[in-house]
């Protein structure tokens, strides 16, 4: 593929994505949480302050409701309130539409659209570093990847900051590579800067204040190895200089940390900056120092009357506040749901089981045949041994073969990663014939493919762990959204099969990306409810996951054009999921009404529905504690995208099915 010709289609790919972005934007009512982040967003820029919402650092909000500040949308801050116990985001944002009911949807759409730029930063990173890992082939499907992943689609389109924070985190990632590549000053600005804002998008990227130091403090010493080991006069000159370059990476690793500490605190306009320790106060048991079941009143300070009490915090007081408000809250514990199971407290496997049943069948397999591709191609003997002794550099990994040349475990391992390559290769899974000639390792240190591999998902394993050691509650899949990039950009190395002797090898990357966007446009435009085959499809997701991994309270919009579309469906009650209500879309419906009665064993009550039509999102419907449970013993008799359920509970029979007047095709 030409130069010319790879612009253009990653222009037409972008320009796509950016379409489907937009038109998803107008097509959703809005969600749960943005509700609190637009009314947050709004308090940045109106009152200069930070308290609400804090749980969430404040850039991809502020950047939402930037066009809405600019063109004076009103809002009501009278219920602003700065309590632990009581998220007043919401209250203000609910407010806020209260007021604005002609308006509201056109000024989410708005925001939404201001927040579409995040994932053209994503989409132009993933191919960019796959491109250089693996090829101009792999820069393409990273980009597809990203470009139609149904999750990336699906939160992309809010202002919700799961999205951004994945686009900016791996560009920070991938622009930090290039530092550790060529160790310029502008490239340790970059970094510095795109880290301070990788902060400011979610406090997971917190970890990459330890991972960075210690990725360069690996490849510094694999350096140093390297050039004890050569007798070239170039590496006796290296040696030379070696303290006036560990000097210059240290100060170049200084100017990073200052610099995203100081765009931190920029974010934040220093909001309380450099504060003692000692005067915050912190309600979560690991900040407080409260016993378990201690009741939260004004909070507390475990490091009052310690050495710490007088240290000055380098952040602002809402970004330490809000780590303890989020620790708080995973202290508290919420109820979670997978698999048909509602309990209090989550499960340290459920972002991995989401992961399964909520990205596309095609990347699932393409991550599968990664893995494969990785051992095979980088065991210590194959890929980069070859082309390291074709190089004429004697590795130390060598003298380390040649000493355990007679032990056991290692000839055994040897025989069998022999074999299994060796069969591998009679498929077209080759080595050496699949590497890229001008693939740029980090600075060409021995090793370098193993690290690059690394370095690419040791962010998504970190995320991944700090976000499955939570599990006081368990709701979301867009928590690990940040991970996504990175598996995509590890998945491109499958394009290196398109050199493959054999024709189906050379088909099966494409089989796999082309299925992932078909199923991914198969249920758009309702992509936050997407589901893959394997699980049964969008239609069955209820019974896998709830909440913003199907019915976030989306498809409001929808209802309102069902009810347009059948005039005579009434009385009608509509229990939709988050703070937007039916009537502020407009919508006419009647009060719930039921009646109940003990079930036969005495233990529990059993509700009974008067007659009506009943439009219930599938959040409430799963939920066992919820009146609305009952309905999910029935079949539906109509649907509203994949979130919501339609029942016409008829007279005197409270069990009939319905009339079958509405076809049971999702509501598109």
């Amino acid at each position: 593929m030409t130069r010319t010709l790879e612009k253009w289609t990653v222009a037409c790919v972008l320009i796509l994505h950016v379409s489907l972005l937009a038109l998803s934007a107008i097509r959703h009512s809005p969600v749960f949480d943005e509700v609190g982040h637009l009314s947050a967003g709004l308090s940045h820029w109106r009152l200069q302050r930070f308290d609400l919402y804090n749980v969430n650092p404040p850039l991809v909000r502020t950047v939402a409701a930037a066009p809405l500040h600019f063109i004076n949308v009103p809002i009501d801050f009278s219920g602003y309130q700065v309590l632990p116990q009581r998220r007043s985001e919401f209250a203000v944002g609910a407010g806020w539409i209260t007021t604005n009911q002609d308006s509201f949807l056109r000024d989410f759409s708005i925001a939404r659209w201001a927040c579409v730029p995040f994932s053209v930063l994503g989409g132009v990173t993933c191919f960019l570093w796959a491109r250089e890992l693996y090829g101009s082939n792999a820069g393409m499907m990273a980009l597809s990847l990203w470009c139609f992943c149904p999750n990336v689609l699906g939160h992309a389109s809010l202002i919700t900051p799961d999205a951004g924070a994945a686009a900016v985190g791996v560009t920070a990632c991938y622009v930090f590579r290039k530092w550790l590549m060529h160790r310029t000053l502008g490239w340790a600005t970059a970094s510095g800067v795109l880290l301070g804002l990788t902060l400011l998008t979610k406090f997971t990227w917190l970890f990459l204040l330890g991972l960075w130091p210690l990725c360069w403090f690996v490849v510094r010493i694999a350096r140093e190895r390297r050039v004890i080991l050569s007798d070239s006069p170039a590496a006796s000159a290296v040696r030379l200089t070696r303290t006036v370059r560990w000097r210059d990476d240290l100060g170049h690793l200084s100017l990073i940390v200052l610099l995203a500490f100081w765009v931190l605190n920029n974010g934040f306009l220093f909001e309380d900056s450099f504060q003692p320790l000692g005067k915050f106060q912190f309600f979560s048991q690991s900040l407080s120092g409260h016993e378990p079941g201690h009741r939260v009143g004004e909070g507390d300070n475990r490091f009052r009357g310690t050495l710490l009490e007088h240290l000055p915090v380098p952040v602002p007081r809402n970004f330490l506040q809000g780590i303890d408000h989020i620790k708080f809250e995973y202290e508290l514990g919420y109820p979670s749901y997978l698999r048909g199971v509602k309990r209090h407290g989550g499960w340290w496997y459920y972002y991995l089981y989401a992961m399964l049943v909520k990205m596309p069948v095609g990347t699932l397999v393409l991550i599968g045949i990664a893995v494969v591709h990785f051992v095979l191609n980088h065991g210590g003997h194959g890929e980069y041994r070859g082309n390291a002794v074709e190089m004429g550099v004697n590795t130390a990994d060598d003298a380390v073969s040649r000493t355990m040349r007679f032990s056991s475990v290692f000839s055994v391992t040897s025989v069998v990663k022999s074999a299994i390559r060796r069969f591998c290769g009679w498929f077209g899974f080759e080595g050496n014939r699949t590497r890229r000639a001008d693939a740029q390792p980090l600075a060409g240190e021995v090793g370098s493919q193993w690290f690059e591999t690394l370095y690419l998902l040791a962010p998504a394993i970190g995320i991944l762990w700090l976000v499955s050691s939570q599990t006081g509650f368990n709701h979301h899949l867009r928590y690990v959204l940040p991970a996504f990039p990175f598996l995509f950009i590890f998945a491109s190395r499958t394009a290196l099969l398109l050199n493959s002797r054999w024709r189906l090898v050379r088909l099966l990357p494409v089989v796999c990306v082309t299925g992932t966007i078909v199923s991914s446009l198969s249920v758009y435009p309702h992509s936050l409810s997407y589901f893959n085959e394997l699980s049964g499809g969008s239609i069955n997701g209820w019974k896998h996951l709830d909440s913003s991994n199907i019915d976030w309270g989306q498809d409001l919009i929808l209802v309102k054009e069902w009810v347009e579309q059948h005039p005579n469906a009434k009385p009608l009650h509509i229990h939709s999921t988050g703070y937007v209500t039916p009537e502020q879309m407009g919508i006419e419906t009647q009060p719930l009404q039921m009646t109940t009665q003990p079930s036969p064993d005495g233990k529990s009550l059993s509700y009974e529905f008067v007659p009506g039509w009943y439009i219930v999102g599938l959040t409430q419907l799963v939920d066992p504690h919820n009146p609305f449970h009952e309905l999910l013993k029935r079949e539906p008799d109509g649907y509203i995208g994949y979130s919501m359920r339609i029942y016409h509970v008829q007279p005197k029979d409270g069990d009939a099915a319905g009339t079958p007047d509405v076809g049971p095709d999702p509501q598109h």
